[in-house]
């Protein structure tokens, strides 16, 4: 019997601290994104006792690759790119047996909170093969922990809770443990003109991973505590305009607003953005968009942008000629929020 799991990725749309080296700086941070219903992750789980190894296959139809592989969970040693699915199973169910299959359209290192939304289509899958029932808050829990404490990559909570609660435009606080997700219920007319106007590219590979981009921002927050924390507490009230303005349907202001979020993202972290980004970013501006933002911890990946749909065309054919990669997106709504 198969057992299925999915989870959304996400666009992070400005952040004012989700990270406990912030929070704990800060006081409380909080941040606004937006998950995505056309990209994500699905996890498959057929148990088979007769089996006494699990086969593993991973689908990535954006890169349109395929890579399967066959290992024990008493295995002593375990290939790097197999971590993720290796303790997550440990952690979950680890007298499993059988096979489990991964499928995405989501490029890897793309800054949209990939590999949490993997932890979270697994915890869904594993759920209904155990017939647990869990709430999307469990769920976020468990994928945080299994992350940032059994993988050991720093970050924040934004990742988990979006994948595991989804419904589309979301504002969250955070404070000393404690995370609060309002689900922002928008008027279909907002949702729909934000939709329309939101374009999302794949860039370039990113450089490193999110983990070695946090462990900078930490030490940088220690070396430059007084100048970096004017910085994410305008981010933090950053954020609640954003909310503001996104709950008004005011998509005008709410462009201006992005627009501040990536240039105190550049003034915390330089790496934010490569050469190339830079390049690319600049010229989509320079076409007839409003606003954009690197996505995730930046130095490569994703990148999206607000802009009238008369100059989709124009900026798509653009970025493409350059060796960008157009993402066609939709947005998720509420009524399939927390849905596993």
């Amino acid at each position: 019997m198969r057992h299925l799991g999915r989870a959304p990725v996400r666009i992070s749309l400005c952040n004012g601290g989700d990270t406990d080296y912030y929070i704990k700086a800060m006081g409380w941070g909080n941040l606004l994104n937006v998950t995505l219903s056309t990209h994500g992750y699905i996890c498959e789980l057929i148990p088979n006792e007769t089996l006494n190894k699990i086969e593993y296959e991973y689908i990535n139809k954006f890169k349109k690759t395929s890579k399967k592989y066959s290992f024990n969970l008493n295995d002593k040693t375990i290939a790097p790119e197999l971590d993720l699915i290796f303790k997550t199973i440990i952690y979950t169910y680890p007298t499993f047996k059988g096979s489990i299959k991964i499928i995405t359209n989501v490029p890897e290192k793309s800054g949209l909170g990939g590999s949490s939304s993997l932890i979270v289509a697994m915890l869904k899958a594993f759920s209904k093969l155990k017939k647990q029932k869990t709430t999307p808050e469990e769920i976020a829990k468990k994928a945080y922990y299994i992350e940032r404490i059994l993988l050991g990559i720093n970050g924040g909570y934004q990742d988990q809770w979006a994948a595991a609660f989804g419904g589309g435009v979301n504002y969250l606080e955070f404070k000393k443990e404690s995370v609060f997700i309002e689900p922002l219920w928008l008027h279909e007319r907002i949702m729909q003109k934000l939709e329309e106007s939101l374009l999302l590219f794949y860039l370039e590979p990113r450089i490193g991973d999110s983990g070695n981009a946090h462990d900078k921002l930490e030490k940088n927050l220690k070396k430059q505590k007084k100048e970096t924390l004017k910085i994410m507490l305008d981010k933090r009230e950053n954020v609640s305009k954003t909310r503001n303005a996104l709950l008004k349907g005011d998509l005008e202001t709410f462009a201006k607003l992005l627009n501040e979020e990536q240039k105190r993202k550049e003034m915390l972290n330089q790496d934010t953005t490569t050469i190339k980004s830079k390049i690319l970013y600049d010229a989509v501006l320079k076409c007839g968009a409003t606003a954009g933002k690197i996505s995730g911890t930046g130095n490569g990946g994703c990148a999206f942008f607000i802009c009238e749909e008369k100059y989709h065309k124009k900026i798509i054919t653009l970025l493409e000629i350059l060796g960008a990669k157009h993402m066609p997106i939709k947005l998720e709504r509420l009524d399939g929020m927390g849905e596993h």
